[in-house]
């Protein structure tokens, strides 16, 4: 694996370095998606993996907390990474 990390992403993460604005505004567009998808399965009580099986009930609102944790911690990487 590391082998892997270390050929032709080291002019990448460079660049990202570089341009942090970049890489935090990508972390808060995903943030935000996902906050919305968590947001909408604890709403409506249903949400759809990502192979189509449609959870409902208790399934479902786990499934919501689990998008919007993760999408609150790409929100706050990317003001962290914005501002910093």
């Amino acid at each position: 694996m590391f082998l892997f990390a270390r050929r032709g992403n080291e002019a990448i993460n460079q660049w990202l370095n570089e341009n942090p604005l970049v890489l935090g505004g990508g972390a808060i567009v995903l943030g935000v998606v996902l906050l919305l998808f968590g947001i909408n399965a604890l709403k409506t009580g249903q949400a759809t993996t990502k192979r189509g099986t449609q959870l409902e009930g208790g399934q479902a609102a786990a499934m919501g907390w689990i998008w919007t944790g993760f999408g609150g911690l790409c929100l706050l990487f990317g003001l962290y990474k914005c501002i910093f």
